[in-house]
């Protein structure tokens, strides 16, 4: 797309302000994770938007790293984790699977779409993860999908699984889990958006 994805723009916004003015409502404070050596614009922007930028302690080690360093960074008991191109974050959603993991208690509430399991938009209590996390990175692991399935699988940390009915409850249109990753999605997201900039309800993540 020929910049890093939180500097692409829609609808006049970049996505990193996007992301913030969504998180805004619902999160005391707003981590931004960059890589140790980022030299593009992305962690000055952050700083410009008043998050707190922290970068990760691992090279070429992927999300996992970044959620190691974002969740040590955060003090709350919980959390919630997303990456830097989903341009239509529901409030209503992330303050539902909140309160889902408060009433459990879940150490983790991630969304599943379709059978597929979305743990880079998800809630996570940075106490019950860090040390599997951390534990998982110095042994060289370096998938979060990994690591979430094997604590579905085993209950620890204690995972609660958001399927699609439950989803829609708080996401009726679907659109919190969509995310730009090719020039394609992009101009979906466009097409979503409408040229007034307002999210169009006639347009789903998936086409009309």
């Amino acid at each position: 797309m020929g910049r890093p994805k939180p500097l692409v723009v829609l609808g006049g916004k970049l996505l990193l302000a996007r992301i913030k003015e969504a998180l805004d409502r619902v999160c005391n404070e707003i981590v931004l994770v960059v890589a140790a050596d980022q030299d593009d614009a992305t962690p000055d922007t952050g700083l410009a938007l008043g998050m707190h930028v922290v970068a990760d302690r691992l090279f070429d080690a992927g999300p996992l790293a970044g959620i190691e360093v974002g969740l040590k960074a955060t003090g709350t008991p919980q959390a919630f984790l997303v990456a830097a191109d989903h341009p239509f974050l529901s409030a209503d959603l992330i303050m539902g699977m909140a309160g889902v993991a408060i009433r459990g208690p879940f150490d983790t509430v991630v969304p599943s779409k379709a059978g597929r399991l979305e743990p880079l938009h998800a809630v996570y209590s940075p106490k019950a993860w860090l040390p599997t996390i951390s534990s998982a990175l110095d042994a060289g692991g370096r998938s979060i999908y990994d690591l979430v399935n094997s604590a579905i699988a085993t209950g620890d940390p204690g995972v609660h699984v958001m399927e699609d009915a439950e989803l829609e409850s708080f996401d009726p249109d679907g659109r919190s889990l969509f995310d730009i990753d090719t020039p394609d999605s992009l101009a979906q997201a466009r097409r979503m958006l409408g040229s007034t900039g307002i999210v169009r309800p006639d347009i789903r993540p998936g086409g009309l």
